[in-house]
Formats: C-alpha cells, sequence, structure tokens
C-alpha cells in the first residue's frame, strides 16, 4: 500500500514556519552582521541632528533669521546667516575631535578610525578657509556646548549677532 501525500502536505513540509520543527535557527552569517552595520551607520544623520535643532530653536527665540544647509557655499553649513555674512557649523564631537570626553577613539580598527577623522578634521579646515575667501565668518558650535540653552543663547550673541544690529534679549 503507498502513501500519498496531500497538496497542504507538501506546502506544510517546505514552509518552515508551519507546525513544530524542531530544525535550530541558523546561526548570524556573516552578510546579516555587514547589513547590521550597514543600518547602523545609515542612522548617523547629517543633518537635523539634535544639537543643531538646539541651535536653530536658541538662534530663532533670539530673532536671528537664517537659512538651512546652503548647497552653494563650501562645506553646506548647518545655518547661514546672509544678512551677516556669517555659516555656522554645527560639529558632533565624536566625528569633529572636539577635546572633550565625548571624542572618544573605537578601540578596533584604530588606523581606519584615525584616518578618517583626519580627513574630517582636514576638511572642515579646507571648508572653513574657503568661505573665509569668499567673504564670510565662520562659526563652529560643538555639539557639548548644545546642552545648556542659556550657554547657547549667549554663544550666539557673542558669535553670531552683530553689535550694529538689535536682537531680542
Amino acid at each position: 500500500m503507498a502513501f500519498h501525500r496531500t497538496a497542504s502536505d507538501r506546502t506544510r513540509a517546505k514552509r518552515c514556519d508551519v507546525g513544530n520543527s524542531k530544525r535550530p535557527a541558523p546561526g548570524p552569517r556573516r552578510e546579516d552582521y555587514l547589513s547590521h552595520r550597514s543600518w547602523t551607520m545609515a542612522q548617523v544623520r547629517s543633518k537635523n541632528t539634535k544639537p543643531e535643532m538646539a541651535v536653530r530653536k536658541a538662534a530663532h527665540a533670539l530673532g536671528l533669521r537664517f537659512r538651512l544647509h546652503r548647497k552653494d557655499l563650501p562645506g553646506t553649513p548647518d545655518l547661514v546667516f546672509p544678512a551677516r555674512q556669517t555659516a555656522v557649523f554645527v560639529h558632533g564631537c565624536f566625528w569633529h575631535r572636539h577635546d572633550c570626553v565625548r571624542a572618544t577613539t573605537p578601540g578596533s580598527n584604530v588606523d581606519y578610525w584615525e584616518a578618517k577623522f583626519d580627513r574630517n578634521v582636514r576638511r572642515d579646515a579646507h571648508n572653513v578657509a574657503d568661505l573665509r575667501k569668499l567673504g564670510w565668518r565662520c562659526v563652529r558650535i560643538w555639539e557639548c556646548e548644545t546642552k545648556d540653552v542659556k550657554k547657547l543663547a549667549g554663544l550666539l550673541r557673542q558669535k553670531v549677532a552683530a553689535k550694529s544690529l538689535r536682537i531680542r534679549k
């Protein structure tokens, strides 16, 4: 006597999510690790970061009006104050190597990270030099400086607002 499977038995046998499969789950593959790493790095924003949003909010509260991410200027500054010919870069302490506790160097693949940080710092200096040649003032605000709102407002008053132009207090 022969045993004949029905169509539902065959589909059940092919699908591993149906029934009680005793097969162990496969371990992580290298491709999964790399795709997770890629996903993680893709989550690092270059625009609209929390520090940048804090600077925008503080500048707006002071009555300063600005433009965002002007692509026609070298380095695409985060905030641009055209009336004051001032470009503001809001830099992350880790990526742009500020002298604070946030600027750590990862323990693995140190040569890669040091070269990357070097490139970032050189690119920042090059962009600032190009902007100054065009007659722009450049202001760098670090991520750690955006934590205290009152200090940030004072910093913006000092570095961005010209004495001849009135700003709200």
